[in-house]
């Protein structure tokens, strides 16, 4: 794989075909996933894949709480995007912090160390998608329905994203970025 090609031709994808991954390619990601750099090697990443019924129900949450918050009057931030791309993908996966709530001593140091290493292995598992000819969309809008998933799945660690993947049926072009003297300060 040519790592800096995988960099620039990443893109959130919100339209994916009708076609399922093979679960070989999913096992393959995960296992690439989990070579993430892990603050003292805590590895504190867990996975859940949710595919066809599953899948369907979590759309379900989502809806049903989004709906809730409309009639409240609250904010639903983009969770209609959100739950459109996942009723398009083939899989979602939901990744959790295993460690955040089991942990006597678990402290804002560890939360961040934890949440570094969570994202390097989400971030790997994208990449690793692009190199397959797979789409992603890296999701929070899941943040709303929280609670409801975490019941729903009977899960007491921490949900930290979602990661919606299929073969993509779009293209979209590359979102513009700030440039890097923009957001460095070099000190010598």
């Amino acid at each position: 794989m040519d790592i800096k090609q995988a960099i620039l031709d990443r893109r959130s994808i919100r339209s994916y075909q009708d076609r399922p991954i093979p679960r070989e390619m999913i096992e393959e990601l995960l296992e690439l996933a989990i070579k993430a750099p892990s603050g003292k090697n805590r590895q504190p990443w867990r996975f859940v894949i949710l595919e066809s019924q599953k899948k369907d129900m979590l759309v379900t949450i989502m809806t049903d709480k989004i709906h809730s918050r409309k009639q409240q009057g609250l904010d639903i931030g983009s969770c209609e995007t959100s739950i459109s791309a996942i009723q398009q993908a083939s899989s979602v996966i939901l990744v959790f912090n295993a460690f955040s709530n089991f942990e006597k001593d678990y402290n804002h140091y560890r939360l961040l160390t934890d949440t570094q290493s969570i994202g390097a292995a989400i971030q790997t598992m994208i990449l690793a998608a692009q190199d397959f000819g797979l789409g992603t969309l890296w999701i929070c809008d899941i943040f709303y329905s929280e609670g409801e998933i975490c019941s729903w799945l009977e899960r007491n660690d921490e949900l930290i994203a979602a990661v919606d993947i299929g073969y993509p049926n779009q293209s979209p072009y590359a979102r513009p970025r700030k440039s890097w003297t923009e957001v460095t300060e070099w000190l010598r």
